[in-house]
């Protein structure tokens, strides 16, 4: 792997001439988080250093110094080849891809490993055949651990406290499943979260535990709602440029599928779930304060939220697929998986 700008790493030894026909590509990746960022450092650097690996320096991957567009832009930049390779969250286009929605409804996050495992499976087996994803090829799908109600004005011990909370919110589902409740979303970009909280435009946000310290926001929230199975959770792709992805060889394109796919969603899950794991007593010693709902105050956010269900299965129908057929594979799969 390279870094535009600056030297990450040394390359591969030259190839011995005779040694391999194949054409050398290398794979410009839009980076548009910090190179310290956790998923960086122990998941996607990792990776493109193994493609190196594995297709013997035939394959590098060069890391652009800054994103090469907007962050919401790059599934598209990747589809039109302005970056070759591309990490991004689908909810950052709302209503680009319906069938990613599914792995965002609230109550059914496992683990992350287990869930980003079955959303894979379910990816290959129903969602990408209906076309969720066009004009690139998909390296990865992958969840994250489930996202909470952070809030700096009070516990939520009763339906009533949601009202007049201005919560900032991930994407466009969980601005719906705020309202819902009775809360106020408000659309921040995550980059700006921190200055909407220390100036009181926001009174708390929707996250998942690492992210309150990764964004560095934890001092500004008191209190977490923590819905068992979660109150949304994300939906995440790794993808490349058509036309790229055909410049590398069969023999390379099977030697970067064999650590790619279900088994980089797996390592993607697996250190989330461990950052997450890692921030939850950390919150409990900072003194914010966790509370699980149960009783009445369950069953209303059951009945705000489960109508969520609903409306993706038919988004699914409209796409062409048998919604119920994806959720309970998705469900039996999260749950087989489960460590």
């Amino acid at each position: 792997m390279k870094r535009r700008g600056f030297l990450l790493g040394f390359a591969l030894a030259a190839m011995s001439a005779g040694a391999s026909f194949a054409q050398e590509v290398t794979i410009r990746y839009s980076e548009w988080l910090p190179p310290t960022y956790f998923i960086n450092e122990r998941v996607l650097y990792p990776y493109f250093e193994e493609i190196e690996k594995v297709t013997e320096g035939r394959v590098v991957v060069e890391v652009s110094a800054g994103p090469l567009g907007p962050p919401p832009r790059n599934y598209q930049m990747a589809m039109d080849g302005i970056a070759d390779m591309t990490w991004g969250v689908h909810g950052f286009t709302p209503g680009t891809f319906p069938l990613s929605e599914m792995v965002e409804l609230p109550f059914h996050s496992t683990d992350a490993a287990s869930n980003s495992v079955a959303y894979w499976r379910v990816f290959k087996d129903i969602l990408e055949p209906a076309n969720m994803h066009p004009g690139v090829h998909t390296l990865a799908v992958h969840t994250q651990p489930p996202g909470q109600m952070f809030n700096s004005v009070r516990p939520i011990k009763d339906p009533k406290d949601f009202v007049g909370l201005k919560i900032r919110s991930t994407n466009s589902s969980v601005a719906s499943a705020l309202e819902n409740l009775g809360a106020t979303p408000i659309g921040i970009p995550v980059t700006e979260m921190r200055e909407a909280l220390e100036k009181g435009i926001v009174d708390g946000v929707s996250l998942s535990n690492d992210a309150i310290y990764n964004f560095r926001v934890s001092e500004f929230v008191k209190y977490e709602m923590a819905i068992p199975g979660g109150l949304y959770n994300a939906s995440m792709f790794l993808v490349m440029n058509l036309a790229t992805w055909n410049k590398i060889s069969p023999e390379d394109q099977a030697a970067i599928s064999a650590i790619s796919g279900e088994a980089l969603a797996r390592k993607m899950g697996e250190v989330w779930q461990a950052e997450h794991d890692a921030s939850v007593p950390k919150s409990i010693a900072d003194g914010i304060a966790i509370s699980v709902p149960d009783g009445a105050l369950l069953d209303f956010i059951h009945g705000a939220l489960d109508p969520f269900e609903d409306a993706w299965l038919a988004k699914a129908k409209a796409a062409g697929i048998d919604g119920a057929q994806a959720l309970e594979a998705y469900r039996a799969a999260s749950v087989s998986d489960k460590p």
